[in-house]
């Protein structure tokens, strides 16, 4: 079996294009000289003038770098992977002359593919053989809606404005608030208290005149899904919440538009692609997590950087989907842990008897999304409304809180026992968000009840599933146990939890 090796795309000119080649070789000295010798004008790029490995190349073995452990010496097995990994400066300007030498090759007698100022501001763009004047015109044809004008939105809406993709519709209800500044790049401190997707349209309009944005200020429902989504060519799903990324989904199967799918947490991300006819979220995840199971960015926070990253790669994918290049990642998700630094490509494969895109659906039209996750109706942030906000008037202060408490209130911790047990307020009831709908029929209607989490995102679900039942004496204690600690309010087992 011979040893398969990576092309990196400065070396692909020389490989007919392809990302991978094989070959038989001992070693890696024997491997550079057999592909120099197979590939006309590739020898000079991976051999130096003395015939070895050259200091702008590194080769990697099965992903250890060869100077680390024999340079061209390193044996090679059958089946191996190595890569070539040359040094690549990117982000400069090319030089006198760039704009124009393209302008010059560009331009139709009449009626010209792309105008003379858009050969310039996509001059990077067109030197792609995937790209070049038709792709370039290609995608200022192409329209892409963006569900939520929040984290992963606001990445993927600037590169993709820059890109030059020609309408951008953005899907958002809600309004910008400070605590959205660290990783919404659309939105501005002047903008707090604006429609996000007015400050969205400010922002992308500044970044490329050309494009045109369309807001849509409503919360996507079963409502108005369908017909918001059939007037685009792509979807980049930036929700932050399940009932929204099934709406998105089973939307896109029925209506037979691409997804682009994107989610993030604490320091971990995920990303894929569903394509037609080739698999959907619900091949991915079958049936939502109970409610409150997995915490939103607002509970269990995220780095504002990872936003960027994951958005990005979202927006590298629609653009390889609207252009038909490269390889999208359908059929395999990406997971990027930040913390460590590292990525991981898993494969997951279309469904036949998935109950939408399967080979005998049962699911012909949208539903009931809230209902189908067991959670509230729309109400969060980065496309279906904010929980908490929804629950703000049955919230009750932590000094409202502990007096009520103190006259006879029953305080219901919602987290998981591992958080409970760590810390808690004495007296507090453990019962979790996940568990509540069976725990309700034991619940006294009459009892006044207040729910406590972390922050007061969890237990908010929690007063609100309770108050549509028909409890009116549950309340939510605003800010969680944060809140309580902040304001030195008594708690047992006290561990560092501010930081979590």
């Amino acid at each position: 079996m011979p040893v398969r090796v990576y092309i990196p795309t400065p070396y692909r000119q020389y490989t007919a294009k392809n990302a991978h080649v094989e070959a038989e070789a001992a070693s890696v000295g024997d491997l550079l000289r057999a592909l120099a010798d197979r590939f006309p004008g590739l020898g000079e790029r991976i051999l130096g003038a003395d015939g070895k490995l050259p200091g702008h190349l590194n080769v990697y073995v099965n992903q250890v770098e060869a100077r680390s452990l024999q340079a061209e010496a390193t044996p090679l097995a059958a089946g191996d992977e190595v890569a070539l990994i040359p040094a690549m400066a990117g982000g400069g300007e090319g030089g006198p002359g760039d704009a124009a030498a393209h302008a010059a090759n560009g331009a139709a007698p009449r009626r010209p593919i792309l105008t003379r100022d858009q050969l310039e501001r996509y001059s990077r763009h067109i030197r792609l053989d995937e790209v070049g004047l038709m792709g370039q015109r290609k995608l200022l044809d192409s329209r892409v809606l963006i569900i939520g004008a929040g984290a992963l939105g606001s990445g993927a809406a600037v590169y993709l404005a820059a890109a030059g993709v020609g309408t951008i519709g953005i899907v958002d209800g809600d309004r910008v608030d400070v605590s959205n500044l660290h990783r919404q790049i659309l939105h501005f401190t002047h903008d707090v208290g604006r429609p996000k997707v007015q400050s969205a349209r400010r922002h992308l309009e500044d970044i490329n005149p050309e494009v045109r944005v369309q807001a849509h200020p409503q919360w996507l429902t079963s409502d108005n899904a369908m017909r918001i989504i059939a007037d685009y060519d792509l979807v980049v799903n930036g929700s932050d919440n399940f009932p929204t990324r099934y709406l998105v989904n089973d939307a896109c199967v029925l209506l037979g538009k691409p997804l682009v799918d994107a989610s993030i947490l604490k320091w971990e991300g995920q990303a894929t692609v569903f394509l037609p006819g080739r698999g959907c979220y619900r091949c991915l995840f079958p049936a939502p997590p109970p409610p409150g199971s997995v915490p939103s960015c607002a509970e269990g926070g995220i780095i504002g950087a990872l936003a960027g990253h994951m958005s990005t790669l979202q927006a590298i994918e629609a653009v390889k989907v609207l252009l038909g290049v490269g390889d999208p990642l359908s059929g395999r998700l990406v997971l990027f842990d930040a913390l460590a630094g590292e990525y991981q490509q898993l494969r997951w494969k279309r469904n036949p008897e998935c109950p939408i895109c399967g080979d005998h659906p049962t699911i012909h039209g949208l539903i009931d999304y809230e209902g189908f996750c067991g959670v509230p109706g729309p109400s969060g942030e980065d496309g279906h409304g904010d929980t908490a906000e929804a629950a703000g008037a049955f919230g009750l202060s932590p000094r409202e809180a502990y007096e009520r408490a103190q006259r006879g209130a029953l305080l219901v911790d919602v987290r998981e026992p591992g958080e409970y047990g760590r810390v808690r307020i004495p007296g507090a009831e453990l019962v979790p968000v996940g568990s509540l709908v069976r725990a309700r029929e034991q619940m006294d209607r009459d009892q006044e009840m207040i729910f406590v989490c972390r922050i007061g995102e969890r237990s908010a679900l929690a007063v609100e599933l309770l108050r549509r039942e028909g409890f009116a004496k549950v309340y939510n204690l605003e800010g969680g146990l944060v809140g309580w600690l902040n304001e030195r309010l008594p708690v047992e087992e006290v561990e560092e939890v501010t930081g979590r």
